[in-house]
């Protein structure tokens, strides 16, 4: 390798992760290259949740409180309320004191990687990271070119190359595939619901569509949601690849069914694999770090992605950070800080979801669940919002949200 490298960090992967990662580090006067296969702006399978927990980190971070995110356009819609479901008996209707917003994908990806760019990150779209170098710490992209930097980041998603290039036992690969998820999801013009909805379906939904509704037990160690959009309205379902590998698309088709979308049943769904609760404990190998998507950060409850992966790009920034700066070790550094400020949430997540879809299998009575989600539905809201932590729910979790930088 070249004395002088070509970046001091290369950040594989320009959606959220990657973006606040090259923000935070270009930030820091260090010469970052973000390195993006697709073109801006760009199309993702997500419902775009962005819960309070994300719009805490987008003011605290990026500088963008909510009159910001409305200027510029990323919040398409704002929920109120929410609705929960087991099977086809609405269990819950609550009213938000603070709401869910939702967000279009290409939006936001292209604003977080503008914002890196004017960080002073070298943005370089239409540019696919396929194979990494670990001791020469470089890495080749589709057209050959061959880049070096001191340290690398994968943001590059479920199918990360970066992660992919990693030596066996620093990823359990079958943690990984036993906790992978799977969703099918399709986009619906608020016009054609209105036009073709059954509303004498098994399930009726609100007549606007106005906030978000998810169902447990729409598919095995899963759940379906309806999200709304101002011009549209999101329907998914996904849970544990194992549990839906072949039953899937047959199961959404009966799901749209029961909500009053059959006339949308014939439809393809885009569908992607996501993590589910394969989350990486020490992501890490030489000057190589995972975040995001890559390193299976998600929420193994909800599968909420967005905030899960900037945080993890907060944390493995700082850590690069105390590296090129001062010769701190990565990857002690950056693991030391997921288990102090994250992977404890994850943990105690994972434990909700495993105890939960326990008891969905149809041999506890639906209303003893009711009861139990009726109790604990305040805390259960904060802690998905980011109010409360997860671990035991009687917390208030600042280790989510306190600044390293």
């Amino acid at each position: 390798m070249r004395d002088q490298p070509d970046y001091d960090v290369i950040v594989a992967g320009g959606g959220p992760a990657g973006s606040t990662a090259a923000f935070l580090l270009a930030k820091a006067g260090h010469r970052v290259g973000l390195f993006e296969r697709a073109v801006y702006p760009r199309e993702k399978v997500c419902g775009g949740c962005l819960t309070q927990k994300s719009v805490r980190f987008l003011d605290r971070v990026f500088s963008l409180p909510l009159d910001a995110l409305r200027r510029e356009g990323l919040l398409d819609f704002t929920g109120k309320g929410c609705a929960l479901y087991i099977g086809n008996r609405r269990v819950l209707a609550e009213g938000l004191a603070e709401p869910f917003y939702f967000t279009r994908r290409d939006r936001y990806d292209a604003c977080l990687a503008l914002m890196a760019r004017e960080a002073g990150a070298e943005v370089r779209e239409g540019t696919e990271v396929t194979a990494v170098d670990h001791v020469q710490r470089t890495v080749t992209t589709a057209e050959g070119e061959r880049c070096s930097a001191r340290v690398i980041v994968g943001a590059d998603g479920i199918h990360s190359s970066v992660r992919r290039s990693l030596p066996e036992g620093v990823v359990d690969r079958q943690r990984w595939r036993r906790n992978l998820g799977l969703a099918l999801e399709i986009k619906i013009n608020r016009g054609e619901v209105e036009m073709h909805q059954n509303r004498e379906a098994a399930i009726p939904l609100d007549a606007d569509i106005g906030i978000p509704h998810v169902f447990l037990g729409a598919c095995p160690m899963g759940y379906g949601w309806v999200f709304p959009n101002t011009d549209a309205v999101i329907v998914g379902i996904g849970g544990l690849f194992e549990a839906n590998r072949r039953g899937l698309p047959g199961r959404f088709r009966e799901f749209l069914e029961s909500i009053g979308f059959a006339a949308f049943a014939d439809r393809k769904p885009a569908g992607c694999l996501l993590p589910f609760g394969n989350y990486t404990p020490s992501p890490a190998h030489e000057a190589t770090v995972l975040v995001g998507d890559a390193g299976g950060f998600t929420s193994p409850i909800l599968g909420e992605g967005i905030f899960y992966a900037q945080r993890t790009a907060e944390l493995a920034a700082h850590a690069i950070d105390r590296h090129l700066t001062s010769g701190a070790p990565l990857a002690a550094t950056y693991t030391f800080l997921l288990n102090r400020r994250l992977i404890p949430e994850l943990e105690a997540e994972m434990r909700i979801r495993d105890f939960l879809h326990s008891h969905l299998d149809g041999r506890t009575p639906v209303i003893l669940l009711r009861l139990l989600i009726r109790a604990t539905r305040r805390r259960v809201i904060d802690a998905v919002q980011g109010h409360r932590s997860f671990q035991g729910l009687f917390r208030r979790d600042e280790d989510l949200h306190t600044a390293v930088w």
